[in-house]
């Protein structure tokens, strides 16, 4: 079974709903309501899908309920040091 094949099993759907329900603010806007999981080294550039710990939950589907935007789809298949996105965090000073 292929890389992009192992993102529609069953048992990665699951971890995958569980990871989001652990954690639902993304790591790119910093808003809660994440509904993906963001592969910070992209799976199309050869990480492996079932590796959690280079997952981080982000807008994709829904887009962010504060700012709007679908963050996954900004960042798309390149690594998140790439992107350049602010987050809200990005601009505390606190």
């Amino acid at each position: 079974m292929g890389k992009r094949t192992d993102l529609t099993t069953y048992d990665y759907r699951k971890k995958r709903a569980r990871f989001l329900a652990e954690s639902d603010v993304c790591h790119l806007c910093g808003h809660a309501g994440a509904d993906v999981v963001d592969h910070v080294h992209p799976v199309a550039r050869g990480a492996d899908p079932k590796d959690t710990s280079n997952w981080r939950p982000a807008h994709g589907v829904k887009r962010c309920p504060t700012c709007g935007r679908n963050c996954n789809g900004e960042k798309g298949a390149r690594a998140r040091s790439a992107v350049g996105l602010k987050t809200s965090r990005d601009w505390y000073t606190g």
